[in-house]
């Protein structure tokens, strides 16, 4: 019997990347690195490391795979062919990945778990790669029965009359993308063909062992949330625990890994229960800190995309069991160079609480989590400036026009195109410039964004954000629990214009 172990990385990541000259691996390649060939025992560990999409090729390759996710089919193939080629009876299957190579690998398993693994010795190359190529279009993506495509194929049986292959373990950091489609950039959204990245589902196959996910509490790229499995509460065999940092904070990629190589050990160690062992060497090399270095991922290219806090858990001590030591160990200890961390708070019957509201922040956290069906009376007041406009939270429509107000009549115009280009598209993720955040809504009025928070067993799967219209109040009550946002009604990429600030008073009721 045999360990083999697939290890794909995300988006340009690749075992050579530097930064600044200094050595910044992922997880997924420190982890590959860290298997020892063979057991105690003498078993044999396999492994098989992938880098991620748009590392090859020229700048305009690099940029299709790493901003479209050009590449994902050939990358999942390619794990299946070296699966294909090794596998023998008896053999147990390991599969790590980070962000899309999370994707990779969670696709991998629904591939095994369809279609099974073909046996493919004897097979001339070109033959091989066109078997590999039916399997994953015919078979997965299109789900039809292996008698239309595969009828006189061979497949291997772990038992006589089954083709589903056990895994072992399917461990991942950071899986992204709504509904599993790795839409890290955003970039060309009008061309992105959903069906061709979309998981085969996000629910965990019968075929999978044991699934273990680590996920970024504090990533804020709109483009990079998270895709759970739907069935997190099935006992010890799905583990989702939520980390701090952002996205590599998580995953790996940063010069300083005090966070990452906390989901870094954990991950080994959830192996390591599974029977894989790890060079003992490697293993003193890895430090975690809870206090450690959280980045800003939302830089570069990234910081003129739209940005959204991630629907985390309750932070108050209702579901510790879904978060990682590090987080609570951190909010209660933080480093005095990034003090606080992740303040939280609930109101009690009759309790109120007051906030400002700045107008040029694109969100604004109460580190207030509100219950489901419990009422709410939301009051504001003050002044705040869109450039030269002054209004107060009800916004602009007061009846009063202001010259500098033309500029708003602009952005309306464009508004309405841009929801003719969604309906005529059926991109409901097209985003004009100078358009507001809610249309139906007035410029620069107050509203919040309560973000639905996973339930006990790690459960958020399918929950839209609620939207409140606050202006200068409303009394509302809440259909799902979660973080409160608020923030002015602006156009996305103009709140460095904005001045100024409102007061909210949030009373809950007796």
């Amino acid at each position: 019997m045999r360990d083999l172990i697939v290890c794909c990385d995300g988006t340009w990541n690749t075992p050579e990347q530097m930064d600044q000259g200094v050595p910044v691996p992922t997880n997924v390649v420190r982890l590959y690195n860290s298997l020892a060939e063979r057991t105690s025992t003498g078993r044999e560990q396999l492994r098989y490391y992938h880098p991620g999409v748009g590392t090859e090729g020229g700048w305009v390759q690099r940029l299709k795979e790493g901003g479209i996710g050009d590449g994902l089919a050939r990358n999942i193939q390619s794990a299946y062919r070296w699966l294909a080629g090794n596998w023998q009876p008896g053999d147990r299957i390991f599969l790590f990945g980070f962000s899309r190579g999370a994707y990779t690998v969670r696709s991998l398993a629904g591939m095994l778990g369809t279609c099974g693994l073909a046996d493919l010795r004897g097979c001339e190359e070109g033959v091989l790669w066109k078997r590999v190529e039916t399997v994953f279009t015919q078979g997965y993506r299109k789900g039809r029965p292996a008698a239309d495509w595969g009828k006189e194929w061979v497949f291997h049986e772990p038992v006589p009359g089954d083709r589903r292959i056990p895994i072992e373990l399917v461990g991942v950091w950071d899986t992204v993308g709504a509904l599993g489609i790795p839409d890290d950039m955003a970039l060309l959204n009008v061309f992105d063909d959903r069906n061709q990245y979309t998981f085969h589902d996000t629910r965990l196959g019968a075929s999978i062992r044991h699934a273990r996910h680590a996920i970024a509490l504090d990533e804020r790229r709109e483009t990079f949330e998270p895709t759970l499995w739907e069935d997190a509460n099935d006992g010890d065999r799905v583990i989702q625990l939520w980390f701090p940092g952002v996205h590599s904070d998580v995953g790996g990629g940063y010069a300083e890994t005090g966070l990452s190589d906390g989901a870094l050990s954990w991950m080994i160690e959830q192996a390591r229960t599974l029977g894989l062992e790890f060079r003992p060497g490697m293993l003193k090399q890895i430090h975690p800190d809870p206090r450690g270095v959280l980045h800003d991922s939302a830089t570069g290219v990234f910081s003129h995309l739209r940005s959204r806090p991630r629907s985390i858990p309750d932070l108050n001590g209702s579901a510790d069991s879904l978060l990682h030591a590090s987080v609570i160990d951190r909010r209660e200890d933080p480093p005095i160079s990034q003090a606080p961390y992740r303040p939280s708070r609930r109101l009690d019957a009759g309790q109120s609480i007051e906030l400002t509201v700045w107008a040029n922040e694109r969100w604004n956290a109460s580190e207030l989590f509100l219950e489901a069906g419990v009422p709410l009376e939301l009051t504001a007041s003050g002044q705040w400036l869109d450039r030269k406009v002054a209004c107060g939270p009800a916004g602009t429509s007061d009846g009063k026009f202001q010259v500098a107000e033309l500029a708003h009549l602009g952005g309306a115009l464009l508004g309405k195109l841009e929801g003719m280009f969604k309906s005529l598209s059926k991109n409901r993720e097209a985003d004009f410039i100078a358009t507001r955040r809610v249309e139906k809504q007035p410029w620069m009025c107050l509203l919040g964004m309560l973000l639905p928070a996973p339930d006990a067993q790690g459960q958020a799967v399918g929950k839209e954000p609620e939207l409140v219209v606050i202006k200068e109040g409303v009394r509302w009550t809440p259909s799902l629990s979660g973080y409160l946002y608020t923030f002015a009604n602006d156009a996305w990429h103009f709140y460095g214009n904005n001045r100024g600030s409102v007061r909210l008073r949030i009373t809950r009721s007796v």
